[in-house]
């Protein structure tokens, strides 16, 4: 299976992800990485990324790497989500890699970090997360646009 592209087709209709900017720019087996382009509308009150961007980013990107576990019939949800803020982000571009740890039948277990990406190429990693995702019999949905 080709997970890329079954990945962007399927997240076109998902109009938060869209709305926040999220850009898948990896998948394969058990591994997922998206990137963000910061803007002004992301920031909290002291011009920092504001946390829940950053859960956000987590809790997508360790889903997308869970979903690469399940059979295409099934859907995948957050049971629990742990984010350990680490360094505030104070980069334009920030980039986000999540991956299975273990995956049963039913709990999908993962981990990942966030960073910063600087102009010269530097990164910091100013997040990591654990996740546990179920896998459902949710069917999925496509959205219509509102």
């Amino acid at each position: 299976m080709n997970y890329y592209e079954f990945f962007k087709d399927r997240l076109k209709n998902n109009h938060f992800i869209n709305h926040m900017g999220l850009v898948l720019e990896m998948v394969e087996s058990g591994e997922a990485h998206m990137t963000l382009e910061v803007g002004s509308h992301h920031l909290q009150q002291n011009g920092f990324l504001h946390g829940g961007v950053t859960a956000t980013i987590c809790d997508v990107v360790t889903g997308i790497a869970a979903y690469t576990a399940v059979d295409e019939s099934k859907n995948v949800v957050t049971a629990d989500l742990k984010v350990s803020y680490l360094n505030p982000s104070t980069s334009n571009f920030i980039r986000a890699k999540g991956r299975i740890k273990k995956a049963g039948k039913f709990l999908i277990y993962c981990d990942g970090e966030v960073f910063d990406v600087f102009e010269d190429g530097t990164e910091k990693l100013i997040a990591s997360c654990t996740s546990i995702m179920a896998a459902v019999d949710i069917p999925v949905v496509q959205n219509p646009q509102k």
